[in-house]
């Protein structure tokens, strides 16, 4: 999907569906898309490509089922690699052809979950490395919704999450990007495509690419605080049984409040979870029932400086 206005100015990508069962870019994008029929852009050029993952998306599966790869742990990929390899590489080289200003990633976490933008973490101490990341974070900020840094460093790497499309963007090359997490899986939620959808549209009129024809939208569950915030590892049990979670997403939650019990089929708790710092509660897993080791609950916090 190509939008071009007379007049040069910004380009911009919005990408969706890497993740073959997270539907919502989807529709954000033909909104957005759409609304250039009555309002055409202004300036500028913006690219939309709807579908990265498209037999995961056909098949409703999260990894490329040609290899059963993640594609978003797979950039900037290989032209020589394996399937998944080389898509990305595809994507990821016709992306940087255009020379963007800003990419902008579109993913579903949870049902119950706030939205929320991740901005990765500079891999080296190089200048334009970190200039990018600082601007990445400035675009973010327009776009109305809570903003946090991905995970530290360690496991960054450790979940690979340095090879995403974001990542890979602006670490290698020197690309602006974020990636916005809208919703869950599986389904599409008006509410969330609305937000994506408004998002975007408070990017492209600080782009100057549209014009304003009401003030910025910023969505009711986004979290200030006075420093930037990161995203902690995700939260997992340690035993089996049923889950009752005890908070909610966007919710405030000290060190040592109760976020969650594990009660097995008798009825008798077997684990109680309590969070071990300051932070908020981003996102709530869409399950009933607890593994040990189970990824349950997602919090961040600000960021603690070094």
């Amino acid at each position: 999907m190509i939008e071009r206005a007379k007049e040069r100015g910004p380009v911009v990508w919005l990408t969706a569906v890497s993740h073959g069962d997270e539907f919502t870019g989807i529709p954000v994008l033909h909104r957005i898309f759409n609304y250039f029929k009555k309002n055409p852009l202004k300036r500028g050029t913006i690219y939309g490509l709807p579908i990265m993952n498209i037999l995961g998306f056909e098949l409703i599966k999260r990894e490329n089922p040609y290899d059963d790869q993640d594609i978003n742990r797979s950039f900037p990929g290989d032209i020589k690699g394996d399937t998944t390899e080389r898509l990305a590489a595809m994507i990821f080289n016709n992306i940087i052809e255009t020379n963007p200003d800003l990419v902008i990633d579109i993913h579903s976490d949870t049902l119950n979950s706030i939205p929320y933008i991740i901005v990765d973490r500079p891999l080296s101490d190089e200048p334009k490395v970190k200039e990018t990341v600082e601007k990445s974070w400035q675009f973010s900020e327009r776009f109305g919704v809570t903003v946090t840094y991905d995970i530290d460093i360690p496991g960054y790497r450790k979940y690979q999450l340095d090879k995403s499309l974001t990542a890979s963007l602006i670490n290698r090359a020197n690309i602006t990007a974020f990636l916005v997490e809208l919703g869950g899986p599986n389904i599409l939620n008006e509410t969330f495509i609305r937000t994506g959808t408004k998002g975007i549209k408070n990017i492209l009129v600080s782009l100057k690419m549209i014009d304003q024809k009401e003030p910025a939208w910023v969505s009711e569950t986004k979290i200030e605080t006075k420093g930037r915030m990161e995203l902690l590892e995700t939260i997992t049990t340690n035993e089996n049984g049923l889950i009752e979670y005890l908070v909610r997403p966007g919710q405030f939650a000290k060190t040592g409040t109760r976020l969650a019990t594990i009660t097995n089929i008798l009825g008798k708790t077997e684990e109680v979870i309590c969070v071990q710092r300051d932070c908020y509660i981003i996102a709530l897993g869409d399950r009933a029932v607890s593994f040990p080791g189970s990824p349950i609950i997602n919090v961040a916090a600000e960021e603690v400086k070094k």
